[in-house]
């Protein structure tokens, strides 16, 4: 089996498949924007496919907190197995150099033939049983395949950076600010990544170039590092979500952000691509010929469960005093937030949210 990409879910399905070729086009290390917040069920993941974080000086992340202004915080405790800030520039060396990638190699397209597939590369064709798409959002294999989806109107767009600073209180912490939100997780012993997000328009509010507006709005989220140094550039990221028509035909598989990629609100992009490449494995080493099929009944049932998640999130921002009663009903059932939490990451069903947890998700009876 070829993968195409060496980040985490293509290094990941890498060490889950025996004898996997994972082909990489960039060289490590290297930095990207993410979110770089890692919930149990990825660690879990890692764990299973061989990788301790803990052992390796991640730091764990015990919670997820929202705030917004002038409304008390709602924390979720993460049960079980802690989760983990993984900066990219280390993490996915790590899983690179495990798992054998080979850098430096550009797949360049891909032609499925009756009893396989022949993948072209910069070094050459290579013939291969299946193979795996994880090369990243807006992959251009994917739009060579005719799979990625016209781009909607409500796009959002992000701008990241790292920070030299203790914050979080080892949580990711979502702040809800009327025109844009922001995420940060802690990614080392004393650094914290920090994404803003919001449409076009609310991340341009602010005058300046890139890293100026970066500050501006980041001051207002979280005064407490606005003086603090970056210890990277600021990305750009979006728009996003950006769906696709199509994540698996005959022996041509798309995971990780190339699968789709939604709203990063929810932190749990890595963990989602970390899954799908764990019942990918399974799939493909049970029967190649119903993989594909079986993949995409999964897959959608896993968009459906993350959307709707997503969604529920970006309804408490935007609308100051919707915002502030919601966080005041989760503030008061923190098991609420706990058991969305667990849906989100797939430990648990939407079956485990009772009307009480919905009555505090969705405002009712709150003025």
């Amino acid at each position: 089996m070829v993968v195409v990409g060496g980040g985490p879910v293509g290094s990941t399905l890498g060490l889950l498949v025996p004898g996997a070729l994972v082909l990489e086009a960039g060289r490590f290390p290297r930095d990207k924007p993410c979110g770089e917040g890692l919930l149990p069920a990825g660690v879990e993941v890692l764990r299973r496919a061989g990788i301790e974080l803990q052992e390796a000086g991640y730091p764990a992340i015990a919670g997820i907190q929202y705030r917004a202004p002038g409304a008390p915080w709602a924390r979720a405790a993460l049960s079980g197995t802690p989760g983990r800030g993984v900066r990219r520039l280390r993490f996915d060396r790590l899983l690179a150099a495990t798992a054998g990638v080979r850098p430096g190699c550009r797949v360049l397209g891909l032609r499925q033939l009756p009893s396989g597939v022949e993948v072209q590369t910069s070094e050459g064709a290579v013939g291969a049983e299946a193979v795996v798409v994880a090369a990243g959002i807006g992959s251009p294999l994917v739009r060579q395949l005719g799979w990625a989806s016209p781009r909607g109107d409500a796009q959002r767009f992000g701008l990241v950076g790292h920070l030299e600073a203790v914050g979080g209180d080892g949580d990711i912490v979502v702040s809800l600010l009327p025109s844009f939100e922001t995420y940060l997780a802690p990614v080392g012993e004393r650094e914290v990544l920090v994404a803003v997000l919001g449409s076009r328009a609310a991340l341009r509010s602010a005058a300046g170039d890139r890293e100026e507006r970066y500050r501006r709005l980041l001051a207002a989220a979280h005064p407490e590092l606005a003086g603090a140094p970056l210890s990277g550039p600021v990305w750009g990221a979006g728009p996003f979500p950006r769906p696709v028509t199509q994540v698996a035909s005959g022996r041509v598989f798309l995971a990780g952000d190339a699968s789709g990629f939604l709203d990063p609100l929810t932190g749990d992009g890595i963990t989602a691509g970390l899954q799908q490449v764990e019942f990918l494995a399974q799939a493909l080493a049970e029967d190649l010929t119903s993989a594909a099929a079986r993949y995409r009944r999964w897959h959608r049932a896993q968009w459906r469960r993350r959307r709707m998640v997503g969604y529920l999130a970006r309804q408490l921002s935007g609308r100051p005093s919707l915002t502030r009663r919601a966080l005041r009903g989760l503030a008061e059932r923190p098991a609420a937030l706990e058991r969305l939490i667990n849906v989100s990451q797939g430990s648990s069903g939407w079956g485990a949210l009772g009307a009480a947890d919905w009555a505090a998700l969705l405002n009712w009876g709150r003025r």
